[in-house]
């Protein structure tokens, strides 16, 4: 049986779930990957799901989004998704994983640009799954 997220119960989570999967589609480097197949790729592998999740947040907060906005973002995640509507955990536990990720992520963008040096950028091979 394949997993099928559930749908966004409100226009900004349509919204937020599109700019996941743009940001996602540029760090996997699959411009053509729809929604349905991320979430069958990474919502039960949660080591995939979380590199991606991070990678998407440095996308995101690379791009010029805000950290509220990734974080409005990471919430229309495969992990996410997943975790709330398949397995039934609560969203206060999630919403703070999507927390504590941007900031660890934002951390690390901050740290590089005082360097001077580019954030880490997880390698598109770290992302796949067969």
């Amino acid at each position: 049986m394949a997993l099928t997220p559930k749908e966004p119960a409100s226009e900004r989570g349509v919204v937020a779930r599109q700019q996941y999967l743009e940001l996602a589609r540029r760090v996997i480097g699959d411009p053509q990957v729809e929604y349905d197949v991320l979430y069958q790729r990474f919502a039960e592998n949660d080591w995939a799901a979380i590199k991606l999740d991070e990678a998407v947040a440095l996308k995101g907060l690379t791009s010029g989004h805000s950290p509220k906005v990734v974080s409005g973002i990471l919430h229309q995640s495969p992990y996410l998704q997943y975790h709330v509507h398949q397995n039934k955990v609560p969203l206060p536990p999630m919403s703070q994983y999507v927390r504590s990720t941007v900031m660890k992520v934002l951390q690390q963008v901050e740290k590089a640009k005082s360097l001077g040096t580019q954030p880490i950028k997880s390698r598109k091979t770290d992302l796949e799954i067969d």
